[in-house]
């Protein structure tokens, strides 16, 4: 679950929907009944090429989501909340995708506690107890 030098891009969604929608998707388990799909070059082709055939909709975040999650595997009905995050860097960003609407949409330099991805796993009912942040209390780590 590194990030390295590239940005690294992931889906966090609910653990028991992924397993029914993407039994053949390889998911890492998170605390909390959570799910990380990483995406790789493959989600990056296939979603490249469905960004190409309709360029004036790709400002879109929902379209963009939308395209992201057909890319990924989702059924088009699926309707858990997956967020999206995007870690390049310093730079931060993130997409929750809540009933194939985005509900929130965070991007900024310096993550940490307050940081893009923290905020929108908040959001997503991601308790961070005793940790120091969110993303810690899943067990998502990058870089």
């Amino acid at each position: 679950m590194t990030g390295g030098d590239d940005p690294w891009t992931a889906l966090v969604t609910v653990a028991r929907d992924a397993e029914t929608h993407l039994a053949d998707r390889h998911r890492e388990a998170l605390a909390q009944g959570m799910a990380l799909i990483v995406l790789g070059e493959d989600d990056w082709s296939r979603i490249g090429s469905a960004l190409a055939a309709n360029p004036d909709s790709a400002a879109n975040l929902d379209w963009f989501m939308a395209t992201v999650m057909r890319s990924v595997g989702f059924p088009d009905a699926y309707a858990a909340p997956v967020l999206f995050i995007e870690v390049d860097g310093d730079l931060q960003s993130s997409v929750l995708f809540v009933d194939r609407r985005v509900t929130a949409s965070f991007a900024h330099r310096a993550p940490g506690p307050d940081g893009p991805v923290n905020a929108a796993l908040r959001r997503l009912g991601v308790d961070r107890g005793p940790h120091p942040d969110e993303s810690t209390a899943l067990g998502i780590r990058w870089s």
